[in-house]
């Protein structure tokens, strides 16, 4: 069972698989360029890059459309007993001629063309073996093939620029879990020195009350000045202290989990970051206008390419529902062949046709036409109307779009600003957070007045944190609605003094 009562500064080492507590030595660190390589190979988008692979074999299909098409028809299936004998006729002018008299063999008066006679034979009827080939070239289908292929292709357009959507916002989940990360360390940084002064407060606050439960306790030894209350109000600020410890370490531990599972398994098993502090990203052409940013993103976005492409395929659909109503033109050739072994196989005298044992050849020129207009009528007026959709959803996209790129770019201006104010009202505080430890290191002050001091320091110090986490990932929206980076993320190493203690 864990220990509630162990204090959240003095965490030993985490494991390399556990996120929550101060990262051992020895992991590899990843910068956030090779984070966001590894996430690029995620299974969300590889499943995108495999129906992008799915989409293009419909393009090759529709390629190799004119390419004969060959059905063949195999059966094997019981067959009929005929045997024929030669007949010595003569014509009326007293010519000889060879005739043949052909009939069942097992009744010569049975009927085998009715399914009586069929089945009374089947004793003897052995087995009889067919097989039919037909090979249809395509000559013409009027445009359907054409139009069928340019619909592919706009699907296989639409499918990488979903791809390239999916890669945009795994790179905006990585950039936020990233600059989350290190908001949360430098969150702790700042209760690492919060803590420092705390508890020289508290060592002072010992020093002038001296220890109430100690026996030899030696009361005129203590400051008659201090405050008895003050050693309350210490350990309440380390106590408060200790709650945001904890916060952050968990605010650290499930970003640092969220990047594991955006890297992937390809990513080194329990990796940390190479990036230190947290600072603001960089803009090298410094904050465009609006429109520009709004013009940009319909240029770029992949939302907006795919409402646009989807017009494209919505508009292929309609030309392919036109061309259904015209037929298919085709040469057909055709090849059959039947063998049965209880039938006479010399059966090729006039008024006799031989179903059971024949071989044949055919070509035609072949119009293939369904007269079913009323449902081809049906299926355009789903097309015009499914165009009309996608027009109108084309539009939409445009105008959300919009509002995507304005809430992104009002929430950096805002957060630029607060930055600015917080980070000044931080180093004020700071100051007279200095200037009370002195006073209370002389006796001139109370451990009220610094408490209050180093909480006023720290709200304003973590708000100036929390701006710069918002500035970031503000400048990450706002690359996500634009569709192209417009911030360079800038990270500055961390001094070894920064580092806050890590007991083994």
């Amino acid at each position: 069972m864990p220990d509630f009562t162990a204090s959240g500064f003095d965490l030993p080492t985490a494991a390399p698989d556990d996120p929550y507590g101060p990262r051992p030595d020895g992991v590899a660190r990843l910068s956030l360029s090779q984070i966001l390589e590894l996430a690029a190979r995620n299974p969300a988008v590889e499943a995108a890059a495999a129906q992008v692979r799915a989409l293009e074999t419909h393009v090759k299909k529709a390629k190799f459309g004119w390419l004969p098409v060959l059905e063949t028809r195999l059966a094997l299936s019981p067959g009929v007993n005929i045997v024929c004998d030669d007949v010595a006729v003569t014509t009326q002018g007293g010519e000889p001629l060879d005739f043949q008299w052909c009939r069942p063999g097992t009744d010569p008066d049975l009927d085998v063309q009715t399914i009586e006679g069929y089945f009374r034979q089947l004793g003897q009827a052995g087995v009889r073996f067919s097989m039919d080939i037909d090979a249809v070239f395509p000559v013409t289908t009027f445009g359907k093939r054409w139009a069928a292929k340019e619909i592919a292709e706009h699907g296989v357009a639409l499918g990488k620029l979903r791809r390239a959507q999916i890669l945009a916002e795994t790179a905006l989940y990585v950039q936020r879990a990233h600059t989350t990360l290190l908001f949360a360390r430098e969150t702790i940084r700042i209760l690492d020195e919060a803590k420092k002064v705390a508890d020289r407060a508290k060592a002072r606050v010992e020093a002038d009350l001296g220890d109430p439960e100690a026996f030899d306790s030696d009361l005129s030894e203590t400051n008659p000045e201090r405050d008895p209350d003050d050693r309350f109000r210490v350990e309440l600020a380390r106590l408060d202290l200790e709650t945001k410890i904890r916060e952050a370490r968990k605010v650290e531990a499930l970003a640092l989990a969220a990047l594991w599972a955006l890297a992937g398994e390809a990513a080194p098993r329990g990796f940390d970051i190479a990036e230190d502090r947290l600072v603001p990203w960089r803009l090298p052409e410094g904050i465009a206008d609006l429109e520009s940013y709004k013009q940009r993103a319909l240029a770029n976005r992949p939302e907006a390419k795919m409402a646009s492409a989807a017009v494209r395929l919505r508009k292929a659909q309609q030309k392919l529902a036109r061309r259904n109503f015209l037929p298919d033109l085709a040469v057909v050739v055709g090849f059959g062949l039947a063998r049965s072994n209880a039938v006479d196989t010399d059966m090729s005298q006039l008024y006799y046709r031989d179903t059971f044992n024949y071989s044949r050849l055919t070509a035609a020129l072949a119009l293939r036409w369904k007269w079913d207009f009323h449902n081809r009528a049906f299926d355009l007026q789903r097309a015009d109307a499914e165009l009309s959709m996608a027009r109108h959803q084309r539009d939409a996209a445009h105008l959300l779009l919009a509002q995507e790129v304005e809430r992104a770019y009002y929430e950096l201006l805002e957060a630029g600003y607060a930055r600015a104010q917080y980070q000044q009202a931080a180093d004020l505080a700071w100051k007279l957070v200095v200037s009370q430890e002195q006073r209370d290191s002389v006796g001139g002050g109370n451990a009220k007045d610094l408490v209050r001091a180093l909480e006023k320091w720290f709200d304003w110090r973590y708000k100036a944190a929390k701006a710069t986490l918002e500035f970031n990932a503000a400048l990450s929206r706002l690359s996500r609605t634009v569709g192209e980076p417009v911030a360079e993320p800038a990270f500055e190493p961390r001094p070894d003094r920064d580092r806050p203690v890590q007991s083994p």
